[in-house]
C-alpha cells in the first residue's frame, strides 16, 4: 500500500488508492510498539477505510499471542473504500481476533457501552470535523478503563487540535502522553470524571498564538482611537 500500488477489493477487483488516506509508517510502527508495549487486551478504532492502521494492531495482536481489534466503519464497502481494509483482514486469517462493526460511530459506541465493553487502547480516525471528533472522544471515554489510551489522529487538522485542547484542558481524567509523532495527540486515563455540573476551561489549539497577531492589532487600534476619543 505505501508503494501506491492497487489493493485489491471485496469484490475481487484491484482499485488504485487515493494517495491521502493512510497513516505513516512511523505513526504505525508507533501504534504497533504502544500495544506491543502494554498488551491490551481489547483495542478499537474508528474509522477503518484501507486498514493501515488495522495491520498495525493486528501484527500486535499477533506476536503478543492475545488481544481482540474491533473496527468501526459504516462505509468500509462503499465505492470510495471498496472494503480494501477488509479484504486485508481476511487474507491474514485473523477472524477470530477481529470484529468488523458496519455502524456509525455514534451509534456504534452507544451499543459498545450498553454491553459493558471496554478497549485499552482507542484509535479515533473517523470524520474529521471537530464536533464529530468530540463526540467521537466523549463517547469513547466511557469505554476506556484507568490506565487506556484514547488516540486523536490528523492534527494537522485545525479541526483535531482544537479537539485536542478541550481534552487537555477540560477533561481532568485524562493526561496527554507526549510521542515523537506529531499527527497524533494520545491521552491516556488516570482517573474518573469527578468534574462539576458546570466545568468549563476556555480552550485554544497550540497554534494560537500564531494567528491572534491580528486580533492584537486590532485590539490596539482600538484603544488608540479610544484615548484619542478622550
Amino acid at each position: 500500500m505505501y508503494d501506491g500500488e492497487p489493493q485489491l477489493g471485496s469484490d475481487g477487483e484491484r482499485h488504485s488508492l487515493d494517495g491521502i488516506t493512510a497513516i505513516s509508517p512511523g505513526q504505525g510502527m508507533w501504534l504497533y510498539n504502544l500495544c506491543r508495549e502494554a498488551k491490551p487486551r481489547t483495542t478499537i478504532e474508528i474509522g477503518m477505510a484501507y486498514g493501515y492502521s488495522t495491520m498495525y494492531f493486528l501484527a500486535a495482536i499477533r506476536e503478543n499471542g492475545l488481544g481482540h481489534h474491533t473496527a468501526i466503519d459504516p462505509f468500509q464497502k462503499c465505492e470510495k473504500w471498496h472494503g480494501i481494509g477488509w479484504r486485508h483482514v481476511q487474507s491474514l486469517g485473523m477472524n477470530d481476533g477481529f470484529r468488523f462493526v458496519e455502524e456509525k460511530s455514534v451509534s456504534a459506541l452507544v451499543h459498545l457501552a450498553d454491553q459493558a465493553e471496554t478497549f485499552e487502547v482507542i484509535f479515533v480516525d473517523g470524520n474529521h470535523r471537530f464536533d464529530d471528533v468530540f463526540v467521537d472522544f466523549t463517547l469513547s471515554a466511557e469505554l476506556c478503563p484507568k490506565g487506556g489510551y484514547i488516540i486523536l489522529d490528523d492534527m494537522w487538522m485545525p479541526s483535531i487540535r482544537r479537539a485536542a485542547a478541550f481534552i487537555r484542558l477540560n477533561r481532568i481524567d485524562f493526561e496527554e502522553v507526549r510521542t515523537p509523532e506529531s499527527n497524533i495527540a494520545v491521552f491516556r486515563r488516570i482517573g474518573e470524571d469527578s468534574r462539576d455540573w458546570q466545568h468549563y476551561i476556555e480552550f485554544f489549539d497550540r497554534d494560537f498564538p500564531r494567528h491572534t497577531r491580528f486580533l492584537k492589532r486590532g485590539v490596539r487600534a482600538v484603544a488608540r482611537l479610544l484615548r484619542r476619543q478622550r
